[in-house]
């Protein structure tokens, strides 16, 4: 039992965190609605339309696996920006290839465990897992900076990811504000999956 807890667990919560970061990354809205509150107009000297274009291509080329190489055409970039935008695309490519398994899977899983009334397996992993989120988020409005570091040193092998304004503007447009906010819509959308699951597990500990 305790095998079959942990492994169905890790597969739906797994499942959880590749739709999370799917749906964030796709979040356009999110940059749109950052253009004024953040000045980026005045920090970048283009408009907001020419911001939305732009982030558009940024968002189509790591998500589309046939799109070679990124092409801005209000910004202009260096090599090692271009090689940073080559890795960050095999990080999210590998997510959604992750996510296309898991995510049907998860929620076969959890059709399954909810129609035998078991779903309340799930909630102890959930637990878990959301105590070390919350850890993570503290240490977020803590010292975002830090955190923001930490992350990129974990996930890349080079110094690729740490841009100059002068050779990649394009930096200009995104701030370590914008990204915070990405970071907390990805934790609301984890966090909203699995307060789903979490309240589906409650609710078959009392049909037991």
């Amino acid at each position: 039992m305790l095998g079959k807890q942990i492994g169905y667990g890790t597969l739906i919560i797994l499942g959880c965190l590749a739709l999370a970061i799917f749906l964030t990354v796709n979040s356009v809205w999110l940059f749109d609605l950052n253009i004024n509150p953040l000045k980026l107009a005045a920090a970048t000297g283009r408009t907001a339309s020419q911001m939305h274009h732009d982030y558009v291509r940024i968002i189509a080329y790591l998500q589309v696996p046939w799109i070679p190489s990124l092409k801005l055409d209000y910004f202009f970039s260096s090599a090692k920006g271009l090689q940073h935008f080559r890795d960050v695309k095999g990080l999210i490519l590998f997510n959604n290839f992750v996510g296309l398994i898991l995510v049907p899977t998860g929620a076969y899983l959890l059709h399954r465990l909810n129609k035998k009334s078991l779903t309340w397996l799930l909630m102890t992993p959930i637990k878990v897992v959301t105590t070390v989120s919350l850890v993570i988020v503290a240490l977020m409005f803590v010292n975002f900076d830090q955190v923001f570091v930490a992350f990129h040193e974990v996930l890349f092998r080079n110094q690729d990811w740490i841009f100059d304004p002068n050779t990649d503007p394009v930096i200009n447009m995104l701030p370590d504000t914008f990204f915070l906010e990405c970071f907390l819509l990805f934790f609301v959308l984890f966090f909203g999956g699995l307060a789903v699951i979490y309240w589906l597990g409650r609710r078959s500990l009392k049909q037991h």
